[in-house]
Order: structure tokens, then C-alpha cells, then sequence
């Protein structure tokens, strides 16, 4: 008897970006190059958070600061070294930070410094300043939980990564910058969601997580009455669905899973469908996240990265039983 199942694990393309920052960065090439395989996207809202008491350590080439979160008790206590490779610093290196605060227009000449919504890293060379990186509270949580930079940091940092989910959408046609340019519903978000906390812009509350394929792993077994042209198809790989229909099925998979609010077609009828993957037949489909992030909706939570192949499973078995499987 012939069985397939095809296991597909999603993963931050880019961390997660406010509203604000997606204003900022939607004609960067280097984020358009970032975000080329992520297709699908999610529209979810948590508090601010910011970086507060930073104190650049001379004596020790270092950052020191905490994060904090509006309404979370857990403070995260960090320590950034600026001699790492990922920085690309030559010896006797100077390095500049600047930072951006949340309130604008009010100026800190000392520190600690306070209220700061993101900092770069400047270096000098000899033809003048230049650019390193820049990060936000959740850029640089994802880059450290993904191991592309060195941080120390103490405290309940997962407890940072929850996002009420409002919007399940795909961007299969075009980049999801150009996708969420001009987006209606995501204006609509933007004016419709009230704040979190008191006194905050929803453009500072607001986030867009980008998501793109992990890995899409088909596992295929062949009874003694298989056609052999079938097993050299699957040994090739010649019989995988284009990665353009898993991410449409992703999609009504999400949507069916979390019904979020400002989706207005909740796919009811999933599995079932015309562009996703019911006419292929698997006997099973999953979707699960490899980021240890937490995406809560009205009936519950989903929570990604509890283990090494993932968190809770959204499952459809035999193109008819539709499941979410909670890790324990």
C-alpha cells in the first residue's frame, strides 16, 4: 500500500517589524532580498517593548541594557559584545551606537540612556562611518535565539514573543513589502485595533511576521505492488508539489486553525480546495513553527520551537480530519 505525507515547518523569514519600522524599511533592498522565499505573512499586535538603562562599557567593549515590555513583569537582562564576527570589526575599531527613542522629540545627553526603540552600530574607517547593523527589542532576541549573533541575556525573553493574531495573509505574486503597501486591511488594523497599553501609538503595537519554508519534507512508502516510474519520481523529488500551492494551503490552514478576526474568508470547507494540495492526496499534512514564538487567537494559543522539528502541529489527515496537536 502506497502512503505519502508531506511535513512542512515555517520559520521567521525577518523578525518581526512594527508598522513603524515597516513604514521605514519597505523600499530597503536588503530586507526585499531578506524576505524573497517568505510568501505568507501574519498580522498580530503585542505591547512595546523597548530598550531601557543602556550603558555603552568602554572597558569591556560591550553594550549593557534591559528590555523591557509594557504590562510583562519578566525584565531581560543583556550584554552585547562588539567583538564578534558578524560585526566584521577590524582591530582598533571604533564603534559608534545610535540610538532611536521612542519619544522623539525628547533628547538624552547621558546615560543610562532610556525609552529607545531600536540602536545601530556604526563603525569608523578610514573613508568615514559605516553601517553595521541595526536592531529593535525582537531583531535582536531572533538573531541571538537563532545563533547568528553572541548575547548574554537573563530573564523570561519567551514571554516577550506572543502576538495576538489578526490577519492571516500570502504574498505568492509579489515581495510582501509591495504585498502590504497600500494594504487595506492592514490600514484597517492600523485604525481600527485600540493599544495595548495606554498612550501608545497602534503603529508601535502593531507587527507583521514574515514567514517562509524551513523545510517541506515528503516521506513516501511503496508497496510490492508500486510502479517503479512512481519511485524514481519520489527519489528525485519530480512528484513535490510547487512551493507556491503548500504556501496557499498554509494559508487556509492558519486561517481554519486561528480564525482571526479580519480574515473574511475563514475557509471552512478546508481541506478542501481548488489551489491548495487536496487533489494530491496525502495521507498526511502538517504545519508547524520552528521560532519559539507564541500566536494566540480566540480559542487558544499556538506555541512554535518546543522542540527541534518544531512546536504544536496543525494536522489534516487523509484530506479530511483537520487537528491541532498540542506539544505537552
Amino acid at each position: 500500500m502506497n502512503r505519502k505525507s508531506l511535513l512542512n515547518q515555517l520559520e521567521l523569514a525577518y523578525a518581526p517589524l512594527t508598522a513603524y519600522e515597516f513604514a521605514i524599511v519597505k523600499d530597503d533592498k536588503l530586507i526585499e532580498r531578506a524576505l524573497e522565499k517568505a510568501s505568507l505573512y501574519l498580522i498580530g499586535q503585542r505591547p512595546v517593548s523597548t530598550f531601557e538603562n543602556v550603558i555603552p562599557d568602554t572597558t569591556v567593549y560591550q553594550l549593557n541594557f534591559e528590555i523591557h515590555q509594557r504590562g510583562n513583569p519578566n525584565i531581560l537582562k543583556c550584554k552585547l559584545p562588539f567583538d564578534q564576527e558578524i560585526f566584521g570589526l577590524m582591530q582598533d575599531n571604533v564603534v559608534d551606537v545610535a540610538f532611536n527613542y521612542l519619544d522623539r522629540p525628547i533628547k538624552q545627553e547621558k546615560c543610562p540612556f532610556q525609552n529607545i526603540h531600536g540602536f545601530s552600530l556604526v563603525r569608523h574607517t578610514e573613508n568615514g562611518k559605516e553601517f553595521i547593523i541595526w536592531f529593535s527589542p525582537e531583531k535582536l532576541l531572533q538573531n541571538w535565539w537563532k545563533g547568528f549573533i553572541d548575547c548574554e541575556i537573563q530573564g523570561d525573553w519567551k514571554s516577550y514573543i506572543k502576538y495576538k493574531v489578526h490577519y492571516v495573509g500570502k504574498a505568492t505574486k509579489q515581495s510582501i513589502l509591495k504585498r502590504l503597501t497600500g494594504h487595506s486591511t492592514f490600514q484597517d488594523i492600523l485604525s481600527l485595533e485600540a493599544p495595548v497599553t495606554e498612550k501608545q501609538l497602534p503603529a508601535n503595537e502593531i507587527v507583521i511576521l514574515p514567514f517562509e519554508f524551513q523545510d517541506n519534507l515528503q516521506i513516501q512508502s511503496f508497496g510490492e505492488e508500486a510502479d517503479t516510474k512512481d519511485m524514481v519520481a519520489s527519489l528525485l523529488g519530480d512528484n513535490y508539489p510547487d512551493q507556491e500551492k503548500i504556501f496557499i494551503d498554509a494559508e487556509k490552514a492558519l486561517i481554519k486553525a486561528i480564525r482571526p478576526s479580519y480574515n473574511k474568508e475563514l475557509f471552512n470547507s478546508y481541506p478542501i480546495s481548488r489551489d491548495g494540495l487536496y487533489n494530491d492526496n496525502y495521507d498526511a499534512i502538517s504545519y508547524t513553527f520552528i521560532d519559539p514564538i507564541v500566536l494566540v487567537y480566540e480559542e487558544g494559543e499556538i506555541r512554535g520551537g518546543l522542540t527541534h522539528t518544531g512546536g504544536d502541529t496543525i494536522l489534516i489527515i487523509n484530506n479530511k480530519e483537520f487537528k491541532l496537536v498540542k506539544h505537552k
